[in-house]
C-alpha cells in the first residue's frame, strides 16, 4: 500500500460519514428512508424503471422493492404500469409530486451546504474545489447518484 494511503483513508471515512449524516440529518426528509430517497432520484435521472431493475440496483430482494414502491406509491411520489414491452413486468416511474419532492430536497440540501461554505475561508473553499475531481473518481465505481443528489 502506498505510504499515507491508510492515514488518508482512515482520516476520510469518519468524515465522508459524518458530513452525509450531517445533511441528512439536518435537511428535511419527509420520512423517507435512505432507500427509498435513492429509487426516487434513481427514477427521477432515469426514467422509468423495471421493478426487478430497481431492486438489482439497490441491492435488494424483489419482494422488499415491491414494499418499498407501495410505500412511495401511497406517498403519491411514484405509479406503476404495465411494461408496453413485456405486459408481465411492471414499470415505476416518478410522478409530478415525486419530481418536486426530489427538486425541493435538492435545493434544501444545497442551501444547506452552501451556508456552511461561506462560513470557511476563501482558500479553504479553494481546497474543497481543487479535490472535487479526485472525490468524484473515489465514487465513480459505485454509480448511485443519490450520493450525488
Amino acid at each position: 500500500m502506498t505510504p499515507g494511503v491508510a492515514e488518508l483513508a482512515h482520516e476520510l471515512r469518519p468524515l465522508f460519514f459524518r458530513m452525509y449524516y450531517v445533511v441528512r440529518r439536518l435537511t428535511p426528509q419527509h420520512q423517507l428512508t435512505p432507500t427509498q430517497g435513492s429509487v426516487l432520484v434513481e427514477l427521477v435521472n432515469g426514467g422509468p424503471q423495471r421493478m426487478s431493475v430497481l431492486a438489482e440496483r439497490e441491492g435488494v430482494r424483489q419482494p422488499s422493492m415491491t414494499e418499498l414502491v407501495r410505500r412511495l406509491e401511497r406517498l403519491g411520489l411514484v405509479t406503476r404500469r404495465a411494461d408496453p414491452a413485456d405486459r408481465r413486468a411492471v414499470l415505476v416511474e416518478v410522478t409530478e409530486t415525486g419530481k418536486r419532492f426530489v427538486a425541493e430536497l435538492i435545493l434544501t440540501r444545497e442551501e444547506f451546504l452552501r451556508e456552511r461554505l461561506t462560513t470557511l475561508e476563501p482558500v479553504e473553499r479553494d481546497a474543497i474545489t481543487a479535490a472535487l475531481p479526485a472525490l468524484r473518481k473515489l465514487i465513480d465505481p459505485v454509480k448511485k447518484e443519490e450520493l450525488l443528489a
